[in-house]
């Protein structure tokens, strides 16, 4: 029941939704700013919109590399046309609610999330600009909002490297060399821990993030649920400890 109930929510994008706003939650509390809910809303239902969007029309390109993912969106297209409906529609009225000047900034990351089927198949390109559209909605758009940029690219850096990790990860997986990157990733997650303790202060409080990272691909597996619930939960649980670590060192 537990795992039924896990896997629905990574085949549905809800993990990756969630850790796209744990994400704004940690840019709003770096810069002290107050949380802005509409815009979490419109991060977690735009994230649904477009991972949704990107698994509907690969349904037979990724049945051979994705096939748990493939079969659950099989068996319950019309829960995920029902999802990404709500979602679409929650997304426009909060970008109506936020106004119009966000556009620019949201704009590209979602015609990016479009056409990533057509450049998805070059692992560091793609993974290049998977980590450019989260870094513009979950660092720089709550940034804009809160008209708080101070610190904001020594964070868009070690946010990056986190980032970075996770997409390039799932853009090998289906290479028989997966495991062999993998572990310049888990080098790079290293760096990315040696850069926040060298940087203390609030930087400290993504440390549990960066720390779950290098976790998971401490023994990186070249396997579907062990990319899109094992690698992603982590870096979720790591995003959620890394809120309260920040909560609890600034108080």
């Amino acid at each position: 029941m537990i795992v039924k109930l896990i896997e629905s929510l990574a085949y549905t994008g809800t993990i990756v939704a969630m850790l796209a706003s744990s994400l704004a939650i940690f840019t709003f509390l770096f810069l002290n700013s107050e949380i802005n809910y509409i815009l979490l809303v419109l991060i977690f239902c735009g994230t649904l919109v477009i991972y949704n969007l990107d698994h509907l029309k690969d349904i037979n390109s990724d049945k051979n590399t994705n096939p748990k993912r493939v079969n659950f969106i099989k068996d319950n297209t019309r829960l995920i046309y029902l999802i990404t409906g709500l979602s679409m529609l929650l997304s426009l009225l909060a970008v109506y609610h936020l106004g119009i000047r966000i556009l620019p900034i949201i704009v590209l990351p979602f015609l990016l999330g479009l056409i990533h089927r057509t450049i998805k198949n070059s692992p560091l390109f793609s993974a290049a600009y998977i980590t450019l559209s989260w870094l513009m909605i979950t660092v720089y758009l709550p940034a804009f909002l809160t008209d708080n940029p101070k610190n904001i690219i020594t964070l868009s850096i070690i946010v990056a490297i986190f980032l970075f990790c996770n997409a390039y990860a799932s853009s090998i997986r289906q290479k028989h060399y997966a495991e062999k990157y993998a572990r310049y990733l888990l080098y790079l997650s290293l760096l990315n821990i040696v850069i926040i303790l060298i940087l203390r202060g609030s930087y400290i409080g993504i440390l549990p993030a960066s720390f779950f990272t290098t976790l998971a691909l401490t023994n990186y597996m070249d396997d579907e649920n062990y990319e899109v619930i094992f690698f992603d939960g982590l870096q979720l649980s790591g995003t959620v400890i890394s809120i309260i670590f920040l909560i609890l060192i600034t108080l």
